[in-house]
């Protein structure tokens, strides 16, 4: 286990394999076990991985306060100073995506390419609620089959803080209940560290330190700060996604951006097809380092196939 020693917080972080540096944020609720066994593994066959744990998630330590999108960018900056590493690619999940967009706009010279997965930026889309939500009657039915009864109220705003929530609830809400396969048991992010220990330590970010609300405040991501992101990006998001309206205007506004829509998905789908999201990730490393520069890029078609190779 290593631990990097900042300030006001003690950063613990992974890395694994060698090559080109390749940095994985995990969203709210989560931490680094995220892209472990599967997405990890795979990448560090071609490339040097480093994952981390956000402050307050997993071993890292959990400040008071200092749960803002410059203080986590700041954070992951002292690691890769750290580890010396001057040029990395970020890829950011959900509230991860967010610090990579923050971190592109901050220390883009830092950064070789960007992949943000399934993440929502407030300026891009208005605030959903769960009644909106054209999968929500689906996934509350299934939820409740699944023996909880307890759900949020329909006029409750979709937000990472929830998703987080009905993640440790239910293992299947990470891995897809709207999914139409036979179901199969798959690694959940509540063996990983979020069962009643995670719920425990959620509870606690919570209610005694700043992070409730400071994790949901996204302003410095608007229409006039992100277009400064002049590094390769490929949005990735989840056919069942709530986010689809912030992908497209990622596509929009981000000058050299290249989005792909993963069917039969929804927002957690790295862990439900880790391996589909490494090949995924895999060629668009390759793709994004192989062109000429930013100004070379054209559009690519980057459908995936469903069917996923076990």
């Amino acid at each position: 286990m290593s631990k990097l020693m900042l300030r006001d917080v003690a950063l613990h972080y992974q890395t694994v394999g060698e090559g080109d540096s390749v940095v994985l944020i995990h969203g709210l609720g989560a931490n680094l076990a995220f892209w472990y066994m599967n997405i990890a593994r795979l990448l560090a066959r071609r490339y040097r991985v480093i994952a981390y744990d956000l402050r307050g998630h997993g071993r890292s330590s959990m400040p008071p306060s200092g749960y803002t999108l410059p203080t986590m960018a700041e954070d992951l900056l002292q690691l890769l100073d750290h580890l010396q590493i001057y040029q990395a690619h970020l890829v950011g999940h959900s509230f991860g995506a967010r610090v990579a967009l923050y971190f592109s706009i901050a220390c883009g010279s830092r950064v070789s390419s960007l992949t943000v997965v399934d993440t929502q930026v407030q300026s891009l889309q208005p605030q959903v609620r769960l009644r909106d939500w054209a999968y929500w009657p689906i996934w509350k039915s299934q939820l409740r089959q699944q023996g909880l009864q307890t759900l949020p109220a329909d006029s409750e705003l979709i937000n990472f803080r929830l998703l987080a929530h009905f993640n440790q609830l239910s293992s299947e809400f990470t891995h897809g209940v709207l999914s139409t396969e036979r179901p199969r048991l798959r690694p959940s992010l509540r063996h990983r560290d979020m069962g009643i220990k995670g719920a425990a330590q959620w509870e606690k970010l919570m209610t005694t330190t700043t992070a409730r609300e400071e994790l949901d405040d996204d302003h410095p991501l608007t229409a006039d700060t992100l277009p400064r992101i002049s590094v390769p990006t490929l949005a990735a998001y989840g056919e069942y996604s709530h986010c689809l309206p912030s992908c497209r205007g990622l596509q929009q506004l981000l000058p050299y951006c290249q989005t792909v829509i993963v069917p039969g998905v929804g927002h957690f789908f790295p862990a439900i097809k880790p391996r589909l999201f490494s090949r995924l990730l895999l060629r668009w490393l390759r793709w994004s380092v192989s062109s000429a520069g930013p100004g070379s890029l054209t559009a690519v078609d980057w459908t995936v196939e469903t069917k996923e190779v076990e």
